[in-house]
């Protein structure tokens, strides 16, 4: 049964409102302050908060806040209720601050039950979309393994007869087995990259602090290999530490791995990447002296397993997919600027959960 929590420090309209929930159903708890209410949504991780504005300690918008920073009450509905804080930057202030609904008293009783029903309706929608999305990670997890294992295997057993035939064999056998171990590897390679976009949003659901310039640096330690071989320089400006989703590194691996890849011939791969703050959102570049892109597919490149050089550039084509899947996971936007033979700039757009500290550090 659905749990709610009635804070409203006027002891009779919160007896009244908590009859009418009792009546419909639902398991109501009670708290008359802010302080109370913490403890109370502490305890029962209610699926509804029914929120005044007014109250005798701490305001409601600050209490909404506080909830919102509980990792427990990440899927709960807040929905402020105020008779005196009715205009138009009241609503506003609630709703950015967190909330989910501004309600006005009074509230006819078959309002506030049928409202209530709907967020719950939305609710249940949301958790039956989790479930289904749950399954399908389990599923894409065995088939990842169910595919990768035999496309090892073709590539084991591939050298190993290659190994065997020793210099006896036929040439075009030699060619054909080495199509085979790079096909079956760029199948793996594809599977892999799949399995990776799939899980994405799932990832990048809980918040946490998230040091950009220790992101970056897992990155490069990934790319290691890509960077010593192609001799690339990597530099950064001082990066941002805010409050964000998992998965940065990721975009830093692969908007670096393409522009060593996408490098143009007989020149040395360089890449930059700096940050600057945008309102309530930092902007992050990675700006390298590559090939460039055409304007007419900067759009385009975004797309699962759209790729701009056929097989002559390694690839699965979901690496920029991955990216933007990421980046709007966490409420923001990717672009990039570019013209042929000038190089790239890819710019990625992250809104700021809480006030950001710039790192002491820089390249």
């Amino acid at each position: 049964m659905e749990s709610i929590l009635n804070v409203d420090d006027y002891a009779p309209g919160r007896y009244a409102r908590t009859r009418v929930l009792q009546q419909a159903g639902f398991v109501v708890h009670e708290a008359a302050t802010g302080k109370e209410a913490l403890e109370q949504a502490s305890i029962h991780c209610p699926s509804l908060v029914l929120l005044d504005v007014n109250l005798p300690d701490i305001d409601g918008f600050e209490v909404c806040r506080l909830m919102r920073l509980d990792p427990r009450m990440f899927s709960s509905a807040i929905l402020h209720i105020s008779a005196s804080n009715i205009q138009t930057h009241h609503q506003v202030a609630g709703l950015e601050g967190g909330a989910d609904s501004y309600l006005v008293e009074p509230i006819e009783p078959a309002v506030l039950i049928a409202t209530v029903k709907a967020f719950f309706r939305a609710r249940q929608a949301e958790e039956a979309l989790r479930r289904s999305n749950e399954e399908l990670e389990r599923f894409g997890y065995r088939v990842a393994h169910d595919l990768t294992e035999p496309l090892r295997t073709i590539v084991t057993h591939t050298q190993l007869l290659e190994r065997k035939l020793g210099e006896h064999q036929d040439e075009a056998v030699t060619a054909s087995m080495r199509f085979v171990a790079d096909a079956a590897n760029r199948m793996k390679s594809f599977v892999e990259g799949l399995l990776g976009f799939s899980r994405v949003t799932h990832e990048s659901s809980q918040v946490g602090s998230v040091d950009f310039e220790a992101m970056l640096q897992l990155a490069e330690a990934d790319l290691a290999s890509a960077i010593q071989s192609s001799g690339a320089q990597i530099t950064h400006d001082a990066l941002p530490q805010v409050s964000a989703g998992t998965g940065f590194e990721q975009v830093f691996q692969n908007l670096i791995s393409n522009s060593i890849k996408y490098r143009r011939e007989g020149v040395r791969p360089e890449v930059h990447i700096s940050a600057r703050p945008d309102g309530d959102s930092w902007i992050f570049s990675v700006r390298d002296n590559g090939i460039g892109i055409e304007p007419r597919y900067q759009n385009d490149i975004f797309q699962p397993f759209r790729r701009l050089h056929g097989r002559d550039i390694p690839g699965s084509g979901i690496g920029l997919a991955t990216c933007k899947r990421i980046v709007e996971a966490h409420g923001g936007a990717i672009w990039v600027e570019s013209q042929p033979g000038t190089g790239a700039t890819f710019f990625f757009k992250v809104p700021v959960v809480s006030t950001p500290v710039m790192a002491h550090r820089a390249s």
